[in-house]
């Protein structure tokens, strides 16, 4: 794993994915990144799967009016230029594809061989608490 940093955006495979970010026209990219993490436990998530969800997900947080608090790359910031805010079912696709990474990928298998898991969960947490707070109450 090409990784400086447990941040959403410090990995190689996540600035693969802001690569494609930046020359897509609309939202579907961001749900085509959480579709790509199975619902099944027993599916194994690749790291780069695993790492365009993160990402992916703080973009929706950063749409949502929640960003991280680290700034977002520039390429992230002139792609979101414009765009709607997310709508609940997007965002709901978000959690459940970071939770699921969190659980069992590759990329969490990673994070525990590194000896970081703990500050990387946290980051993780954090995020998906960050999006769940853009969710209407029940």
């Amino acid at each position: 794993m090409g990784a400086w940093g447990r941040g959403p955006f410090e990995n190689d495979s996540a600035l693969d994915w802001v690569g494609e970010l930046e020359e897509s026209e609309d939202i579907s990219i961001l749900g085509d990144a959480f579709d790509a993490i199975p619902r099944a436990d027993e599916e194994y998530i690749e790291v780069d799967e695993a790492s365009a969800a993160i990402a992916a997900a703080e973009v929706v947080a950063a749409m949502a009016g929640r960003s991280m608090a680290t700034a977002l790359p520039g390429e992230v910031q002139t792609w979101m230029a414009g765009k709607p805010k997310p709508k609940p079912p997007l965002i709901k696709k978000a959690i459940r594809a970071v939770q699921r990474v969190l659980k069992s990928s590759e990329l969490q298998e990673l994070w525990e061989e590194s000896g970081a898991f703990a500050e990387w969960g946290a980051s993780v947490d954090e995020l998906v608490a960050r999006l769940s707070s853009t969710l209407p109450a029940k």
